[in-house]
């Protein structure tokens, strides 16, 4: 399964780098019987209710400066998006777990999910929308999800990965999918269904952010 080149240079900078933290946990189980209110910064709005699971909750950033003036990531795929968006993206949310978490000056926020013949990533930035484009520069596509900017992003050398980028306030959001299996591309073409997956995970996403 291919990981995010974004989240593969953060991890690059993670170890050289004071102040970064990362959370990591294998447990799927998520607990959706209640609901808390997200914190609101300075940096950013529409605090809302999320998914209140002990072991799916975001690493805190209160401890980071933020020197090169990015935003806090406001959007956690992990408590912000709901099971029945999950089920109805096909994929299974008793699976739900975090994947590893960085963050520094560019943090990334990332949640799982696993499917019958696919496995769905979220990967929450605040990497510039700008600086995103230019990274894939000649292998995107624009185009919008709910009335929100966002490109396909494809890559040759994995043909197996599907990814649509949403641009935030914050930066963007990553909805990738991965077969299962990377054999099956010839029978399951990798972006079956993605627009209906990346229109469910929008309209989680809030408009204020």
């Amino acid at each position: 399964m291919r990981v995010s080149a974004w989240v593969c240079i953060c991890a690059a900078v993670l170890s050289a780098t004071v102040g970064c933290t990362s959370s990591n946990s294998d447990d799927s189980s998520a607990d959706t019987s209640g609901a808390q209110s997200a914190s609101s910064t300075a940096e950013t709005t529409a605090a809302r209710p999320t998914l209140t699971n002990p072991k799916i909750q975001p690493p805190s950033q209160d401890n980071n400066q933020y020197s090169n003036g990015l935003p806090r990531v406001v959007f956690d795929p992990c408590t912000w998006v709901s099971d029945q968006a999950i089920q109805k993206a096909g994929f299974d949310p008793s699976s739900r777990h975090r994947v590893t978490d960085f963050v520094a000056e560019q943090t990334f926020l990332t949640c799982g999910f696993k499917g019958a013949q696919k496995g769905l990533r979220l990967i929450s930035g605040n990497v510039p929308w700008d600086q995103d484009l230019q990274k894939v520069a000649g292998r995107n596509q624009p185009t919008t999800v709910n009335g929100r900017q966002a490109m396909w992003v494809s890559d040759p050398q994995f043909p197996e990965t599907c990814e649509i980028d949403l641009r935030t306030k914050a930066g963007f959001v990553q909805v990738l999918t991965d077969l299962n299996l990377p054999g099956e591309v010839k029978e399951t073409p990798a972006c079956d269904g993605m627009v209906n997956t990346a229109t469910l995970i929008e309209a989680e996403i809030g408009k204020g952010n």
